[in-house]
């Protein structure tokens, strides 16, 4: 029992390393375009550099000539230089937090601790490679907790593409307090450019325009991101609402044909009940005649009757009984469901491997129409000229696993999360196949496992513990 134990958590384990696995597979290409986003902010001084846009000739142009219409050009082309410098930093810090945001389930608090390290840690790198000092002041701090927000914003996301376009307006808006003169005792504008083109501003006696100019552009661009995100937000709610309904259109109508098998079932179990009755006639007549007859081949045949209706009997029960249960060799349970799927003999290639000496204790009847329903789906999967299907029965640990894969074109989209829904289907079936066999699997304490070969096609394995054959 400990043996079986420690396979059981050593599997739990591997299962669980998996799941990780598959997180990371499906947030992999989010977090490395993050990673990309913020090495671009590293080096966007090399890239934006600060003479490609002219803001030191414009404002001391604006010295000599008393212009200023060269003042406030300088203002905005400083602006729309610190916005394209600070947007990747922004948006690649968003895309880790959205690609490694599934961690936070386990820790809560460490996606707030690592967004505050990471953008003052861009910004600091910035200097120690560039000598190029960004102004980590109150702006900065704002985009810092916005990026926090807006990555708990549920209903932004369905797609990360509606955070980016808010991200980056409310980036845009704030940008413009760091030419606003007003604000600079309170940590705005404190980079040396933007205090430089503050200064000069000062000079034409046109700090007051830039004060209402800044706060302005703010005021309407943030406006504008909120209206951003609330549209966004009432266009995710409709399509939630249409899913959901279309869901609960598809749920009643699974409901319906769950009653109508659930009334088939009831049905065959009457039937099948009403069976026992004869059978249980013929076995008794059966033991009379090799009884009373002396003739040995009449007396074998009885026998061999006897017996056929003795299985029949095991069988009617496993029906009417979901926790019967038998010790069978795995072989017999392979070859009994081999022999529910006659279309398997028209494969190109058909391929069984095989233990002996493995036993299992099961429903007989239950699990064989399981894998009876895999079979199925592999055989809609593949071409039949060109079709390969093998199955493979093997030992790992306390288990016995059957392992069954085709060359077919495998698990579509992300099979992980939608193969188990009942009513799920690539193929207008009622979708209840794979949901149905784990629920059977897991009755016996096992587990069933899917994914897609490498070379192509669906991989199935089904776990079962093993047992001794007296068992």
């Amino acid at each position: 029992m400990a043996g079986g134990d420690g396979s059981a958590f050593v599997l739990w384990q591997e299962k669980g390393m998996v799941a990780v696995m598959r997180i990371w597979n499906k947030n992999k290409a989010m977090i490395g375009l993050g990673v990309i986003c913020i090495v671009g902010g590293l080096m966007a001084p090399w890239i934006v550099q600060t003479e490609l846009f002219g803001v030191i000739e414009l404002a001391e142009k604006s010295i000599t000539t008393g212009s200023v219409e060269n003042v406030l050009l300088a203002a905005v082309r400083l602006v729309v230089m610190n916005t394209i410098r600070s947007m990747p930093i922004y948006i690649g810090v968003l895309l880790l937090a959205e690609g490694l945001g599934f961690f936070s389930k386990i820790q809560k608090n460490w996606l707030l601790l690592a967004v505050l390290v990471i953008v003052p840690g861009i910004y600091q790198g910035v200097y120690l490679f560039h000598g190029v000092a960004y102004d980590f002041g109150v702006p900065a701090i704002t985009m810092t907790l916005v990026i926090l927000i807006v990555s708990r914003m549920k209903n932004l996301a369905r797609n990360v593409v509606h955070k980016l376009m808010v991200v980056a307006l409310l980036l845009f808006g704030v940008e413009w307090l760091d030419i606003v003169p007003m604000l600079t005792p309170y940590r705005f504008g404190g980079g040396v450019l933007s205090l430089y083109v503050k200064q000069i501003a000062d000079l034409n006696n046109v700090t007051d325009l830039f004060n209402v100019i800044g706060l302005s552009l703010f005021v309407i661009l943030v406006s504008n991101a909120f209206i951003l995100a609330r549209l966004l937000n009432v266009y995710t709610l409709e399509i939630k609402a249409i899913e959901q309904e279309l869901e609960y259109e598809h749920l009643s109508n699974q409901i319906a044909l769950q009653a109508m098998e659930n009334r088939a079932f009831r049905e065959m179990q009457s039937l099948v009940h009403d069976l026992k009755t004869p059978l249980t006639s013929i076995q008794g007549l059966a033991g009379v005649i090799a009884i009373s007859q002396e003739h040995g081949e009449i007396k074998k045949h009885a026998s061999y009757i006897s017996s056929l209706v003795d299985k029949m009997s095991i069988m009617i029960d496993e029906l009417l009984k979901d926790d019967s249960r038998q010790v069978i060799p795995v072989n017999e349970l392979v070859e009994y469901s081999l022999a529910h799927v006659p279309a398997l003999a028209k494969l190109s290639k058909f391929e069984f491997v095989t233990m002996d000496g493995l036993y299992v204790r099961v429903n007989k009847i239950k699990v064989a129409r399981a894998i009876i329903n895999v079979l199925e789906n592999a055989m809609a999967a593949v071409d039949l000229e060109q079709g390969r299907i093998g199955i493979m029965v093997e030992q790992k640990g306390a288990f016995v696993t059957i392992t069954i894969v085709d060359n077919g074109q495998g698990f579509i989209g992300e099979f992980e999360e939608n193969v188990w829904k009942a009513g799920y289907s690539v193929k207008n079936s009622s979708g209840l196949g794979l949901p149905f066999v784990r629920d059977i699997i897991e009755k016996h304490s096992g587990f069933v496992e899917i994914s897609n070969n490498s070379s192509g096609g669906a991989k199935v394995v089904i776990l079962l513990p093993e047992v001794k054959e007296y068992e």
